[in-house]
């Protein structure tokens, strides 16, 4: 009988078909459709009233004042955002086995290799700014050594320019001709 009733704690898809979550206080709505459908007062009221944090109380702030409705809708969002990312951890570890938790603890472990500034020639190390040509091999060059045979470019052009023309034109057979 609890399958029945919805838990208000599981994220459900806006009624308005948008893609963001709704949520329970909007007729499971999101923010946008919710003021589209049924404007911008009846949100102002449904914001106010479901709000969980309490009302936001500042001097000479008036009931529609776009920084006290920033805020809750604000807190809504956090609180809403929080949930999500609550249970997509849990299903993260939920997933992986013990004897796999090991090995890719240790490879979140190892920091990520560092940047090459992108705005210095990775040959000569002078400066290119805007005018840096980008290679195949993810460095930035000057324009003495933009080409791929002045620096030494470890990209395979031949292999690349296969794959291109092997899924540009795939081979196609054609049935055989029956003789009569």
């Amino acid at each position: 009988m609890e399958s029945a009733q919805p838990n208000s704690d599981t994220p459900k898809p806006c009624a308005g078909g948008c893609g963001f979550f709704g949520s329970a206080p909007l007729n499971f709505y999101c923010s946008v459709c919710f003021k589209k459908a049924h404007g911008e007062e009846e949100f102002k009221r449904r914001v106010n009233l479901s709000d969980p944090v309490g009302p936001v109380s500042s001097e000479g702030a008036d009931e529609g004042s776009p920084t006290k409705m920033g805020c809750e809708i604000t807190a809504i969002s956090i609180s809403e955002v929080l949930k999500v990312e609550e249970k997509s951890v849990v299903v993260v570890e939920g997933t992986q086995s013990a004897s796999d938790a090991g090995p890719k603890m240790e490879e979140v472990l190892e920091p990520a290799p560092k940047k090459v500034a992108t705005n210095r020639c990775f040959e000569c190390n002078k400066k290119v700014g805007l005018t840096g040509f980008g290679c195949r091999c993810g460095s930035t060059f000057c324009s003495v050594h933009r080409y791929s045979d002045k620096h030494g470019c470890p990209f395979d052009y031949k292999a690349a320019g296969r794959e291109e023309i092997k899924t540009a034109n795939p081979v196609i057979n054609a049935e055989k001709v029956a003789r009569i």
